[in-house]
């Protein structure tokens, strides 16, 4: 996004807007740069609000407000991803990732372990159903736009669920760029809309436009955007451009155990679950699955018929905490998996508008007490978020715009209303749809393996 798209018009118009409305440097960043450079002014952001927003997608919340201050950015980071074993993630991922700092004289440091507070903006495809249509991810079909996440639900999502490694660059970048670039990725995240395809409009090539159009106004000499290579389909193309070019610090990566210990490398969960089932399948009476992966395929009961039925496996966990912990580990991984497969299927069964009317219908009926409140507000809401588009703001919004969205309520951890959601769901669902019958799979797959973790710890 830049100052010189659109025609001659709508540029007359957008220059008209620049020198008469104040607050038009505060919406429209983007052009209010360009106009500046062109016209030899300077923009001071003094009169605008002091931060920007942000809304973050979350699989508890399903969405939630955030407000950046851009002084707070310490540095911008492209964050890679490792391929996954998905057609659509084969190249890798790329993201941005803004390092916000605790308070304004925080310490590099400090900022860098500040990881609860930053952000992550990703171009991806937004899909419902429970199964991605390779047709659609081809030819188009799912939406696209720069999705936001906290880096935590970044890191999870990535490291944690898809096995992957996480690389995090720093851009060179003045303060006064970084803040520059904060505010217009604000307006891109909430103005941009595109469609998504896996090969010639996804991450790489969307992030390539995007950097290329905050940077190319830069005032440097020479311009940093010129030592951006442009013009790769690939993720991990991009990435390693990136690499090579003056725009990315890739000294950070020069040893990953240093870069893991500063984070700018976060390697995959993966190989602490291959160790702990290494060390639980070497135990005496182990005679079950031969792999990680043919573990966590293993239905719950059957996983806990391993334990149950061998005298000297529980022999050697009623006196080898190591060794029972890591069979712990192992449940709490396959929780972990089925949790995100539930999620998936319960998106899927909202995105059809006869579930979701049946779903309406029973809310409907439903007297107003804490349980309809907490079927709304815990279960309801946060997919609706995570699968619906946001809105299109022209250009970074107002507060009556962000009432749009309001927060999901925090009390969502009540168990009496949890087995009551879960029974009136059950209730007003049809046996015979695909989705109700996995997500119904999936439900009883997590009871039976959080009672195989409480056995388990139990031992």
């Amino acid at each position: 996004m830049t100052g010189k798209q659109g025609s001659d018009a709508d540029f007359l118009i957008e220059l008209s807007k620049y020198r008469t409305a104040p607050s038009y440097k505060c919406r429209h960043p983007a052009y209010a740069f360009y106009f500046s450079q062109r016209l030899g002014e300077s923009l001071d952001y003094s009169e605008c609000p002091s931060s920007v927003p942000f809304y973050l997608l979350d699989r508890e919340k399903g969405g939630y407000q955030v407000s950046i201050a851009p002084n707070l950015v310490r540095s911008i980071h492209i964050m890679f991803a490792s391929p996954g074993e998905s057609v659509a993630s084969q190249f890798g991922h790329l993201s941005i990732r803004l390092i916000v700092c605790p308070f304004r004289s925080a310490s590099d440091d400090e900022c860098n372990e500040n990881i609860f507070d930053h952000v992550v903006l990703g171009y991806g495809a937004r899909i419902n159903e429970l199964e991605m249509s390779l047709m659609k991810g081809v030819f188009g079909g799912y939406d696209a736009h720069l999705t936001g996440f906290s880096f935590m639900e970044a890191y999870r999502t990535n490291t944690l669920l898809a096995d992957r490694n996480l690389f995090s660059i720093p851009l060179n970048l003045s303060p006064e760029e970084t803040e520059q670039v904060v505010r217009e990725l604000s307006e891109i995240h909430w103005s941009f809309r595109g469609d998504y395809r896996f090969f010639t409009n996804n991450c790489a090539t969307l992030l390539q436009d995007t950097l290329a159009g905050l940077l190319e106004q830069a005032p440097t000499e020479p311009p940093v955007a010129g030592n951006l290579e442009t013009g790769y389909l690939r993720p991990d193309s991009f990435f390693q451009a990136l690499r090579r070019s003056e725009l990315a610090d890739d000294r950070v990566l020069a040893s990953l155990k240093e870069a893991e210990r500063e984070g700018y490398y976060f390697p995959s969960t993966r190989p602490y679950y291959e160790r702990a089932f290494e060390l639980v399948s070497q135990t005496a009476g182990w005679d079950a699955p031969s792999s990680l992966d043919e573990y966590l395929r293993t239905p719950a009961k059957k996983r806990l018929l391993i334990a149950l039925k061998s005298d000297a496996l529980l022999d050697v966990y009623s006196h080898d905490q190591r060794a029972r912990e890591a069979h712990t580990l192992l449940e709490e991984r396959a929780l972990i998996s089925l949790e995100q497969a539930r999620l998936q299927s319960l998106m899927s069964l909202l995105a059809d508008p006869e579930i979701m009317a049946s779903l309406q219908n029973g809310l409907n009926a439903m007297e107003h007490d804490i349980h309809r409140r907490w079927l709304e507000q815990c279960v309801l809401q946060p997919v609706l978020k995570l699968q619906g588009r946001l809105p299109v703001s022209k250009g970074i919004p107002g507060p009556e715009f962000m009432r749009l969205f309001p927060s999901v309520g925090t009390d969502c951890d009540q168990t009496e209303s949890l087995v009551v959601a879960k029974r009136l769901v059950n209730d007003w669902l049809p046996e015979d749809h695909l989705s109700v019958r996995a997500l119904r799979s999936f439900s009883l797959e997590i009871e039976q393996t959080h009672e195989n973790l409480v056995y388990l710890r139990t031992l």
